[in-house]
């Protein structure tokens, strides 16, 4: 199942997760700071041509199975992980230290997939122009839950920068709107019909 990262994409598949509180306070409160954490395995990191697709994913996805599996037949097992979903991104640390190993930031991740034969394994497209990786995980659960509060993060960080884009729109029109009332201020204060009214308005006064 491969699930573009856009605010739109409908879940319907992990809804039985979504009966937790999902207001914007509740998820500001859940990502920030340190954000979400979760156990998992990290399957492998590959390198990839593009930034997102069905294929591309799942071929990676394969890819990175068959080698992972091929290292467990010579004794050595995958890294066990543990990552966190917050406004930072996706951080993934080593369980064993401590040790920060990977961060992708929110705009760095592009795509994430889940892996249809497997329900515990998942994985994402980052990386700048020119450079992407697929980066896949296998969670020591479902990998439903991680994958919903994804797709929660990116719809409350678009929701907040559209909102924010709206209010500084609507406050760079204000100005301008502003600036125009003043021309046209000063226009009429230099017309000499207006400094001929406001004369005979004196005169009249006196």
């Amino acid at each position: 199942c491969i699930l573009e990262l856009l605010p739109n994409t409908e879940l319907v598949h992990i809804c039985k997760y979504s009966s937790r509180d999902r207001s914007e306070q509740a998820l500001i409160q859940r990502f920030r700071g340190d954000g979400v954490s979760y156990k998992a395995k990290l399957i492998g990191i590959d390198e990839v041509t593009a930034t997102r697709g069905d294929k591309l994913c799942q071929d990676s996805m394969m890819k990175l199975k068959g080698i992972a599996a091929s290292a467990r037949s010579k004794g050595n097992h995958k890294q066990r992980i543990f990552l966190t979903v917050s406004f930072g991104g996706i951080k993934i640390y080593d369980e064993r230290s401590g040790v920060l190993q990977h961060q992708h930031s929110v705009h760095e991740i592009s795509y994430i997939a889940k892996d249809t034969r497997d329900h515990r394994a998942f994985g994402y497209v980052c990386g700048k122009k020119g450079n992407h990786k697929f980066v896949a995980i296998k969670t020591s659960h479902s990998a439903e839950p991680v994958i919903l509060d994804l797709r929660d993060l990116f719809t409350l960080v678009y929701d907040i920068k559209q909102r924010e884009e709206s209010q500084e729109k609507a406050q760079k029109d204000k100005h301008c709107e502003q600036a125009i009332y003043q021309t046209i201020l000063e226009d009429e204060t230099d017309d000499p019909v207006y400094q001929v009214r406001v004369c005979q308005s004196h005169l009249t006064q006196a």
